[in-house]
């Protein structure tokens, strides 16, 4: 049975992508070693579920239903750089959610048990993944220099199920099925 790398994502509408597309340009020249992330690509992940197949697929579908119908819509903004682990070793760049960074906490805490899966060890951190490096690398000086951002304000009123095919070129995402928070219409 065909299986796909598959995940739940808040993905970020056209204005706030072009708000990063401004914010990268700003950053560049990135340091030697950091791969930018595809401006198609960019989300905050919710839930990683790795691979799953079509009986899975539509747990996932009615689970990400059932989450997104117990939250109710939400504003949101993005700011603030930093880098994972650390920034000093770091080999995630990423920027941060300001307004709606509660709500977004609240609604992946629910997802583990709509899912029937564990809760993550690690603590949530809501976060959009700018960058990526193959190598540890220290950031520290380059996100030191970066200009005060923020982005446009909008409204989260969905969740997606998405899956990713990984190429030579990146990865592809494709949306599976959007559901709307609780009165998102």
């Amino acid at each position: 049975m065909p299986t796909a790398r598959t995940f739940v994502a808040l993905n970020l509408p056209l204005g706030v992508r072009a708000s990063l597309a401004d914010l990268r340009r700003a950053l560049s020249p990135a340091p030697r070693g950091l791969r930018w992330a595809a401006a198609g690509q960019l989300h905050l992940t919710l839930a990683f579920l790795g691979d799953v197949d079509d009986e899975g697929l539509a747990a996932v579908r009615a689970a990400a239903r059932s989450a997104a119908a117990a939250h109710a819509p939400f504003d949101a903004d993005l700011r603030g750089l930093g880098a994972f682990p650390q920034p000093g070793r770091a080999r995630v760049a990423w920027v941060g959610w300001g307004a709606g960074a509660d709500a977004v906490t609240a609604l992946q805490a629910t997802l583990p048990r709509a899912l029937a899966r564990p809760a993550e060890r690690r603590p949530f951190s809501p976060h959009v993944t700018l960058a990526r490096a193959r190598d540890p690398l220290d950031l520290r000086a380059w996100l030191a220099s970066a200009p005060a951002w923020a982005s446009p304000t909008w409204r989260v009123d969905a969740l997606d199920v998405m899956t990713s095919e990984l190429t030579h070129e990146g990865a592809i995402h494709t949306l599976v099925e959007r559901c709307p928070l609780a009165s998102a219409g």
